[in-house]
């Protein structure tokens, strides 16, 4: 069993010897996203990509620390091998062609995976099989997933973690939850779409703002968390994703919106619920969740 000392720890230590690790072998510099292959996405750092990822999935362990929900194999050792499978997930974007054994991008010498696992000093982070290294990078729509079977671990639950902390680092807006929900159903049967406990919710904002954005979000998220036990998990500049109960009781959509009206306008005005004319904010329901325009 994992607790949340457990967690912060990890944490703690991730920020103070892998993070500068990744700098110094210049994470900042490469792409995970973007570029010539990925030219569809947007620009996206390797440094950028394992940090999103890795902290996603730091915020989806507490929520599941702090509800106790029973997940097989969840223990200290496993989410620090998690983290350090997700930050070498990627490996084969800068692998060379000649260094593969084969014109599959995910035939990577084991060699070569030990020799960025050590560069990393992740040796002392989480030891690592080498097989369970080279599966989590190989897609999971590629037929090459044999060093699965070949790996000592649970690689499969520890497959996931990456799966899920690489999904987490990929959305691009609040919409991009299938593929997410997905994997949360095989975590654990809390998260089943049918007879489950939890599911995704959001709210988004479509005309960014800037710092008044960002108040606007701070405000939503805090009010949700506090009075309908939504857990802010994921965040973008446009809103917020959220895990919480299947079925939310008491909350009135258009009562929480004025709600949220006055008390945007009271922290910028000290007598603005005095004066609010409501019907210039364009407020609207989405089926999802809540938007607001």
């Amino acid at each position: 069993m994992v607790r949340l000392e457990d967690l912060e720890q990890t944490l703690d230590e991730y920020v103070q010897k892998v993070i500068p690790a990744m700098y110094r072998l210049r994470y900042h510099l490469i792409l995970a996203k973007g570029g010539p292959d990925y030219s569809h996405l947007s620009e996206q750092s390797m440094f950028t990509h394992i940090i999103n990822g890795t902290f996603g999935l730091a915020r989806l362990l507490r929520f599941i620390i702090e509800r106790s929900i029973l997940i097989p194999h969840l223990d200290k050792l496993a989410l620090r091998k998690a983290f350090a499978l997700y930050i070498l997930h990627d490996v084969h974007k800068f692998v060379s062609e000649e260094e593969r054994l084969g014109s599959s991008e995910f035939s990577i010498p084991l060699e070569r995976l030990r020799e960025e696992y050590q560069k990393l000093g992740l040796m002392e982070f989480a030891e690592l099989d080498e097989h369970l290294i080279r599966a989590v990078n190989v897609s999971k729509r590629s037929h090459y997933q044999g060093d699965i079977i070949l790996s000592k671990e649970p690689s499969s639950f520890l497959w996931l973690l990456v799966r899920i902390g690489d999904t987490l680092a990929s959305m691009r807006n609040l919409q991009e939850t299938g593929t997410l929900e997905g994997y949360l159903k095989q975590l654990a049967p809390d998260f089943a779409p049918r007879g489950g406990k939890y599911r995704l919710y959001f709210h988004e904002i479509r005309d960014v703002r800037g710092v008044l954005s960002n108040l606007v979000h701070s405000l939503i998220a805090r009010r949700l968390e506090a009075e309908h036990g939504c857990y802010p998990w994921l965040f973008f500049a446009t809103g917020t994703l959220y895990l919480g109960t299947y079925q939310r009781a008491g909350l009135d959509r258009p009562t929480f919106i004025e709600t949220m009206v006055n008390d945007i306008l009271a922290r910028l005005y000290p007598f603005g619920t005095q004066v609010a004319n409501q019907k210039t904010w364009g407020c609207y329901l989405s089926p999802g969740f809540f938007k607001v325009a």
